[in-house]
């Protein structure tokens, strides 16, 4: 009966020693773990072995799963242990074949000289890291603060604000020097008529009631027929609107306000939903112009008469197929295509608007591509919830909002949207 114990004993025992004699393998020499070595990833290799592969690799990076170590790797003296109690005999005679081998001799001084450099180096703590990493986007942001209070104020001083008064003000209230404004930027051929409005001396409600034959009588005695037709159609555009139609970027801002916070915001964070909301909710008014000016209709009858105004038409198929391909794969686009068609208008403020769009259309497949390889894709929608709560929360809050907030974020949305971008996700950013 005991010599059968004796023998169930010593069976367990092979077992035991089988079952675990992988654990306390060296994946690079496939024998018994000498000096074992841990690294950040878990694995374990001979210190001899991993002194080698960073001499012949140049890199240090795990030879099996390949990811870097952080530091200097440190022998695992809980698994020495085990594994000199556990293999003594095989310890000892791997021990006394490489003590006659000079090449791991070489391999482990060079190993070691590679771990004081790294101890000379300053080590920088985990905090610290995120220390300068929070300073660095605070100066950022403060940057981005300066510069965009600085372009407020320039866009103050350099007038603009002036007929940004015309595009709010009804036409009832403007007084002669806004009509003569009005007149000024109709175009520049109306600088012959400058002099001839300031004469005369009407405000708005006059202007309202002016006929074509009082255009070309005393005082203001316009002989061209095209310019009074011009003067007339615009004339007509404001009564039926009440105040100035909106000519340019700065005007449609003094006008619509919210709308113009929520397209600056919703295009920058979360494009393709915000077309699909302009398409439902805000057909004729945004959508329609928008597409036709990034994708104008082109005639297939040369002969065909232009049309005096295709914006409220609806898209051809041909342009619908061109925007269904941009704004699923490259939606930022759209704005650059938007921008080229008003290069003549806003020239450099266009050329903004463009970089910036290229440079978030990179950085979008980089963070698709950062999520998929991370398999963090499921995140997507969480972020783009948080994007339409903030963008939501600020245009229903814009009325009591400040006046000067409101420009300071528009502003920055505008000359730094790239920049906003990058900063929001720079954590998705980072290489593993």
């Amino acid at each position: 009966m005991t010599d059968e114990c004796i023998t169930i004993e010593s069976d367990l025992a092979e077992d035991n020693e089988e079952l675990s004699a992988p654990e306390f393998t060296c994946h690079c020499c496939y024998e018994v773990l000498v000096d074992p070595t841990t690294l950040n990833c878990g694995h374990s290799f001979c210190r001899h072995c991993l002194a080698q592969w960073l001499h012949s690799s140049k890199r240090n990076e795990c030879p099996e799963c390949r990811e870097r170590w952080q530091g200097f790797p440190r022998i695992n003296i809980l698994l020495r242990d085990a594994v000199e109690k556990k293999y003594p005999s095989e310890i000892k005679r791997r021990r006394r074949a490489l003590q006659t081998d000079q090449r791991f001799h070489y391999f482990l001084q060079m190993f070691q000289k590679y771990g004081e450099v790294l101890t000379q180096q300053i080590p920088v703590s985990e905090g610290l890291q995120k220390a300068i990493q929070n300073s660095f986007c605070f100066g950022v942001m403060l940057a981005l603060l300066c510069m965009g209070v600085l372009l407020l104020q320039y866009h103050r001083i350099s007038g603009h604000s002036n007929y940004d008064i015309l595009a709010q003000k009804p036409i009832n209230s403007w007084k002669p020097h806004d009509v003569i404004m009005w007149v000024e930027h109709l175009g520049p051929w109306t600088d012959q008529y400058r002099e001839i409005f300031h004469r005369a001396q009407i405000n708005g409600s006059l202007l309202a009631h002016l006929r074509d034959e009082e255009l070309s009588a005393t005082p203001f005695k316009i002989n061209n027929i095209a310019h009074r037709q011009v003067i007339l159609e615009e004339i007509q555009k404001i009564k039926e609107l009440k105040v100035k139609p909106p000519q340019n970027i700065w005007e449609y801002k003094a006008t619509n306000l919210g709308k113009s916070l929520f397209l600056q915001m919703g295009l920058r964070e979360f494009p393709r939903l915000t077309f699909l909301y302009l398409y439902l909710f805000d057909y004729e008014d945004t959508f329609l112009p928008f597409i036709h000016t990034c994708f104008p209709a082109r005639l297939t009858n040369p002969m065909e008469d232009i049309p005096p105004d295709n914006m409220l038409q609806d898209p051809n198929h041909l342009q619908w197929v061109m925007f269904r391909v941009k704004v699923c794969l490259m939606p930022y686009l759209l704005l650059t295509d938007f921008a080229w068609q008003w290069l003549s208008v806003h020239y450099w403020i266009s050329w903004i608007v463009i970089g910036n769009a290229m440079v978030i259309t990179v950085m979008e497949y980089f963070y698709v591509w950062t999520l998929w390889r991370r398999k963090q894709m499921s995140t997507i929608p969480t972020v783009i919830l948080r994007g339409m709560f903030n963008t939501f929360f600020i245009v229903l809050l814009w009325p009591l909002i400040p006046q000067f907030i409101c420009d300071f974020e528009f502003y920055c949305g505008l000359f730094f949207s790239s920049f906003i971008y990058i900063t929001v996700r720079k954590q998705f950013f980072k290489l593993e």
